[in-house]
């Protein structure tokens, strides 16, 4: 039997996932795509962001860099997996990380390493640190507005 889809629609806010999404934008989210398989690398993800000192969690969209125990580091502004550099056709330019934040990390079991496209202009997991599998709530596949930006989100 096929799987049905399920999707929630979600306005983008902010410009951190440039040029890929931008602040405005509307896309479908399949709620239902992590129930059958794990996030992958590359997954443009919404998820439940919680507000530093607060109870209150706002959702927020970001890519999937780092799958759980592996070990993410950024130098001179790029991202290494496992000691690796990683390509990133998505992200055109990133800025060198910003003093006082961490530049290495290792992902927990049942989590995941997020950031945005827009490295310069991203609260992401750089500052939050590994987002839990449970507050994902589903894999952006499609923007369909405006008009002119409708399309599949790879």
């Amino acid at each position: 039997m096929p799987r049905m889809l399920t999707s929630l629609s979600f306005v983008v806010r902010g410009d951190s996932m440039r040029p890929a999404l931008r602040d405005g934008h509307r896309i479908l989210v399949d709620t239902r795509a992590y129930q059958h398989a794990p996030p992958a690398r590359g997954d443009v993800v919404l998820f439940w962001r919680r507000l530093l000192g607060q109870r209150e969690r706002i959702p927020s969209i970001k890519r999937v860099m780092g799958l759980p125990g592996e070990h993410l580091q950024m130098r001179e502004g790029k991202v290494y997996l496992n000691g690796a550099p990683l390509w990133e056709p998505y992200a055109p330019s990133t800025p060198p990380p910003e003093a006082g934040l961490p530049s290495q990390w290792v992902v927990g079991a049942g989590q995941y390493f997020l950031l945005g496209d827009n490295r310069g202009d991203s609260y992401d997991s750089r500052r939050l640190g590994p987002v839990d599998a449970g507050d994902l709530l589903g894999v952006a596949w499609l923007r369909y507005w405006p008009p002119w930006a409708w399309g599949r989100i790879s």
